[in-house]
């Protein structure tokens, strides 16, 4: 045990210090929500069809401005209150909105959203400031999901050549954002819907292993592609005992992992001492 946990400690302790990473994870091909629990969702159905500007997402932050259509085939998540679709935001298409801003109250490290119909022009930016985090398009991420992902859910006929799939994106410990810009330049349209969030880093002690499918790693405008086997035995593979060496974790890794290894080692030496007795 006093081994594994050393080989936890000297993993976290080798990590870059100064790279900020995102690494996106799809969700199971036919869920339009996060698995991610005690999170904020914003689903645009209260909104008005057409252009919105300043809209506000309670505990959250703002958007700049939103165009609000009704769903076809493209977008419109489906759930409970709306079996056939649900209102979803859209960018380019023909449309005043060609990109939109969401103003995060607090810095983040997760975000998550149903990005449907995915092509080469939609463009998704994370920021800290004014500093580019992480750039991604279609062609980046969505184009790297297997088939099962391609075509509506509603009916996988429907738009069979483009991309629908929930996707997570997380930060490692060296990344947070307070700004998302959506756009597109008009040659087609970015189409999603669900936007969730959280202010707490994913922590593994509860909210388990990352879920769904690995799909990229991503700093700034650099995208590497991934997958569950070139992720073992990296921080993004390990599970609930790994503690602070997950990505986004809320206390340094080697802190915390040294502290759990003190807790151990003690525990160890009372119990040689009961035996003595």
């Amino acid at each position: 045990m006093k081994s594994k946990l050393l080989s936890v400690v000297l993993f976290a302790s080798a990590l870059p210090a100064s790279a900020e990473l995102i690494i996106t994870y799809a969700e199971n091909p036919n869920a339009n929500l996060s698995s991610l629990a005690k999170t904020n969702v914003f689903t645009f159905n209260d909104l008005q069809t057409g252009v919105d500007k300043n809209v506000a997402w309670k505990g959250v932050g703002s958007f700049n401005q939103l165009y609000v259509k009704g769903t076809d085939i493209y977008g419109g998540a489906v759930d409970a209150a709306n079996p056939k679709g649900s209102l979803y935001s859209l960018q380019g298409a023909g449309t005043e909105v060609l990109s939109s801003t969401l103003s995060l109250d607090k810095s983040s490290s997760y975000f998550g959203m149903w990005w449907s119909a995915g092509d080469p022009s939609n463009k998704l930016e994370f920021y800290n400031g004014s500093k580019l985090v992480g750039a991604f398009t279609t062609a980046s991420l969505m184009g790297q999901l297997p088939d099962t992902y391609f075509g509506n859910p509603k009916d996988r006929s429907l738009d069979r050549y483009e991309a629908f799939g929930f996707i997570n994106f997380f930060g490692d410990p060296n990344t947070t954002w307070n700004k998302i810009v959506l756009s597109n330049n008009n040659s087609s349209g970015f189409e999603s819907d669900n936007y969730t969030t959280r202010v707490s880093a994913w922590n593994p002690m509860v909210d388990g292993v990352l879920p769904g499918v690995p799909v990229a790693l991503v700093s700034g405008t650099t995208t590497k592609k991934v997958t569950k086997e070139s992720l073992a035995g990296t921080q993004w593979a390990l599970g609930k005992s790994a503690v602070g060496a997950a990505p986004g974790a809320p206390a340094p890794p080697v802190t915390l992992l040294a502290a759990f290894a003190g807790v151990l080692g003690l525990r160890q030496v009372r119990t040689r001492l009961r035996k003595t007795v």
